[in-house]
């Protein structure tokens, strides 16, 4: 059941809905210069959430590329020290070209885990490894947390995978290899 209510004002249409009482007394919340009243009452409705939730927009359809300059804006520049910036900005551009092209609402723990996977074997240092982590999880828990544009951290249970390699596979004992 929706509370917004759409009117006829002249030649154009107007939206209103009730929010909360200020000093008791009857807040209302509207706005016209809507052609049909479909157009209204759709824009009436988005108001109306938006004010449900407090003004935060959930479950962005923002890419992950648009939401990292976002954050480094508004986040980002403002909270870290400068040497811990210069060494989260170099992996600015892999980031966005490896996760970049998906929505912050359809990043999952999977593709995180894949995506660093993959990234590992490309670089094959661990430090630089560690650094895109730091840059994924830091985001992701300030895209939840703090801006409030997805529901859940997809990135808080991600670690470096611990992947052994030829030479340490050599050293093992023969009963932890299959």
């Amino acid at each position: 059941m929706s509370r917004v209510n759409v009117r006829k004002r002249g030649n154009v249409y107007e939206y209103f809905f009730e929010g909360a009482k200020v000093n008791n007394k009857r807040k209302r919340i509207t706005k016209s210069g809507f052609r049909t009243k479909a157009e209204a009452y759709e824009y009436g409705y988005r108001a109306y959430e938006e004010y449900n939730n407090g003004g935060i927009k959930r479950e962005s359809q923002m890419s992950y590329a648009d939401y990292l300059d976002y954050w480094m804006k508004e986040y980002f520049e403002i909270n870290f020290k400068y040497t811990t910036a210069k060494r989260y900005k170099d992996s600015f551009t892999t980031l966005k070209k490896e996760l970049g092209q998906y929505k912050l609402c359809d990043i999952t723990p999977y593709l995180l885990n894949k995506t660093l996977l993959g990234l590992y074997q490309k670089t094959q240092t661990k430090e630089t490894l560690r650094n895109y982590q730091k840059v994924i999880k830091s985001s992701l828990r300030d895209a939840t947390y703090y801006f409030g544009f997805i529901e859940g951290d997809p990135a808080g249970g991600l670690q470096i995978p611990k992947i052994l390699t030829f030479e340490s596979k050599k050293r093992m004992p023969s009963m932890y290899m299959q």
